[in-house]
């Protein structure tokens, strides 16, 4: 692949270390110990993160620090709550997912006897619509060809190139991909090891080769960087190059989204396209080669089927035959 100009200064930034919901949240003990029961619950590492953070969001927005107000808790402070998220522009899909997990703690209180109503019940409190497409962008396979040519032969370059390929190849939620330590490469069976995914805690995909190559090289030149001889199985496979932050430390899934960005932006692309746009990028060339529609929901761990077929949106759009058979007009 032929190497590209030097990086732009956009894409020498600071990169924040990965870090996990492990600060206590904003209330007294009597509330704490109720609300961490609720999340340690969840069997997903990333469910309880995500949970802990939209708790920790709704109690900085309804002022409630203690057990007896959050058993108070009436109807208009969750509307309050999801007002909120919406004047910060947070997208339908999160403000509903926020709104299901103060739902599922009062569900559980209920169940428990502690409340006698529930303050979130749906019918009390609705959420918002969401569009059953995607509303990431993919790219064309020329497009994500430039993408990885953006990536130089320096240490940056070469781990940016591995992360591409990996997303690309492999479709892993940023959240998965930060979480990749060197034990999970088992490339003697062209295996990835995938932990902590959203659906299931353990799954296991294949490993393309140039995934493979690219990461080997990009952590060869790491290890000589770091003066290492070799990766330990618990050291993350994407780090941290930033000199101002823990140089080597494990790469944040928000840093892994300002990479793709940059990225996407150093190869002269103008529209927003995300780290979960290379996942989107993922389904939509497999679904248009051919591939079966089960085979690419067991590659990117959906769920449902439909969560698939929501990637499927813009190749049946680009390839709508009703306008191809509609007459030219010449204004000649």
């Amino acid at each position: 692949m032929k190497l590209a100009p030097p990086v732009p200064e956009a894409l020498v930034e600071a990169e924040p270390v990965a870090t996990h919901s492990s600060d206590p949240l904003p209330c007294d003990a009597d509330l704490r110990e109720v609300l961490e029961e609720f999340i340690e619950s969840r069997n997903a590492q990333n469910t309880r993160e995500a949970y802990h953070f939209a708790l920790a969001s709704f109690l900085r927005t309804t002022g409630i620090v203690t057990l007896a107000e959050f058993l108070a808790a009436q109807p208009s402070q969750i509307v309050q709550f999801r007002n909120d998220l919406q004047k910060r522009k947070r997208s339908p899909s999160t403000v509903n997912q926020q709104l299901a997990t103060v739902r599922g703690v009062y569900r559980r209180l209920l169940r428990l006897g502690k409340i006698n109503r529930n303050p979130a019940d749906p019918e009390l409190v609705t959420g918002f619509k969401v569009s059953k497409e995607s509303r990431s962008e993919a790219l064309t396979f020329d497009e994500v060809k430039k993408v990885m040519s953006s990536c130089d032969g320096t240490l940056r370059g070469l781990r940016d190139r591995a992360l591409l390929m990996t997303l690309y190849y492999e479709g892993l939620r940023r959240s998965e991909a930060s979480k990749l330590n060197w034990k999970d490469l088992v490339s003697r069976r062209g295996l990835l090891e995938v932990r902590d995914a959203k659906n299931s805690p353990y799954a296991t995909i294949r490993l393309r080769p140039e995934a493979r190559d690219a990461i080997e090289h990009y952590i060869e030149v790491l290890n000589r960087d770091l003066r290492k001889r070799d990766m330990r199985p618990e050291d993350p496979v994407f780090v941290s190059l930033s000199p101002i932050r823990s140089y080597g430390g494990r790469l944040a899934p928000n840093s892994i989204n300002k990479i793709v960005k940059a990225r996407v932006r150093a190869a002269g692309i103008s529209r927003r396209v995300t780290a979960h746009g290379m996942r989107h990028t993922t389904a939509t060339h497999a679904l248009a080669a051919g591939t079966p529609l089960h085979h690419v929901q067991r590659h990117l761990r959906h769920a449902d089927p439909r969560t698939t077929m929501r990637y499927n949106h813009d190749r049946d759009v680009r390839t709508n035959p009703t306008t191809e058979a509609l007459p030219s007009i010449s204004l000649e």
